[in-house]
């Protein structure tokens, strides 16, 4: 088959990506799919730069437009205009812009492409209007939808052709250790609110552990960052990393004994969550979102039910010792690795065309 991916325009795609879950599912699905002996086409923002004799890479701008959100809007209308002159070259279209985004004045662009589309959502779904949008506009119930867990499913059960496929990771990256170092968390993730950093870092202390933080700070985030975590930043108990490479959040996460992921909001997926557990760090999440399937409690970690409960999460910390830390990694290795997610998304097109 020739299948087009289609990425959101704001962010290279790379196998260097250092931060975005989505870019890097993009990757594993493209190269997946190549290897299963497709053609590829991969819609993409300029500086895309995945090397396949299988892939055909069109830029979809001409220049990064990350730190330029007025001309974000223009190059997503130009992609969706290419879109519609191209779509009959494919047997697919496999998108991960999502509906909300393809607004047209008429209804959505996404309905007037007459071959089958597969969408893969990836952004929260529990918001009033993006329900009432989707419900309203039956010209996107024709289309075909993978959501990434099961809570991001459920506000829009309306929608007649809807499929979960769990996110996977490459798990050869990430090297397992049984022994951590005694004392040290992690957290990985945006520098944003509804991450839950703020509440990190009073779990830490709470807890009188060392806190090691990675992650990117959007511009929309700066005041953010600058008000509210930089001034419990002191070097030693608190530890700001920045935005890391791969083998950096690699050693982070397998070297601490725990990843605390104290989320705020219904988080579709999570990718970091399945990472730490591939090296063998259970995780101690709030029990919203899909972290009650993805994480086992007092198994692979643990599950805090109110999002807030500091002394509950701090209570956590100090059974981490009755977790099994292979098992962390054997439930990965079963549930969310890149060959399965692939495999499964092979299976689900085969079935659309």
């Amino acid at each position: 088959m020739k299948i087009a991916i289609v990425a959101p325009v704001i962010r290279r795609i790379s196998n260097d990506t250092l931060y975005g879950g989505i870019e890097r599912i993009i990757v594993s699905l493209a190269i997946g799919y190549a290897d299963a002996g497709h053609s590829v086409v991969l819609y993409a923002p300029y500086g895309t730069d995945i090397v396949d004799e299988n892939i055909e890479i069109r830029f979809t701008t001409e220049q990064d437009v990350v730190t330029m959100p007025e001309l974000v809007a223009q190059a997503e209308y130009n992609l969706f205009q290419r879109l519609l002159a191209e779509q009959d070259e494919f047997d697919l279209i496999h998108t991960h812009i999502e509906p909300i985004v393809a607004k047209a004045e008429d209804g959505n662009y996404y309905g007037r492409i007459a071959k089958p589309v597969l969408i893969t959502m990836h952004n929260q779904t529990h918001l009033p209007e993006n329900i009432e949008y989707y419900e309203s506009h039956p010209e996107v119930h024709k289309l075909h939808f993978v959501f990434i867990s099961h809570d991001q499913a459920s506000p829009l059960p309306f929608l007649p052709h809807q499929t979960v496929i769990y996110n996977g990771i490459n798990i050869d990256h990430l090297v397992f250790n049984a022994t951590p170092n005694l004392g040290q968390l992690a957290f990985l993730g945006r520098i944003t609110a509804e991450k839950g950093i703020t509440e990190a870092i009073a779990i830490a202390k709470r807890a009188n552990k060392k806190l090691i933080i990675a992650g990117a700070i959007d511009a929309t985030e700066t005041d953010y960052y600058e008000q509210e975590i930089k001034p419990q930043i002191d070097g030693q108990n608190v530890v700001y990393l920045g935005e890391v490479d791969n083998e950096t959040k690699n050693t982070l996460l397998r070297t601490s004994e725990a990843l605390v992921f104290p989320v705020q909001w219904h988080e579709p997926f999570g990718l970091v969550v399945v990472e730490a557990m591939a090296t063998g760090t259970p995780v101690i999440v709030s029990g919203i979102g899909s972290m009650r399937e993805i994480v086992e409690d007092d198994k692979t970690g643990f599950i805090v039910p109110e999002m807030g409960d500091i002394e509950a999460y701090a209570e956590k910390i100090t059974r981490l010792s009755e977790i099994s830390r292979s098992y962390c990694r054997q439930v990965v290795e079963e549930k969310f690795t890149e060959d399965t997610m692939v495999a499964n998304y092979l299976k689900l097109i085969d079935t659309i065309v």
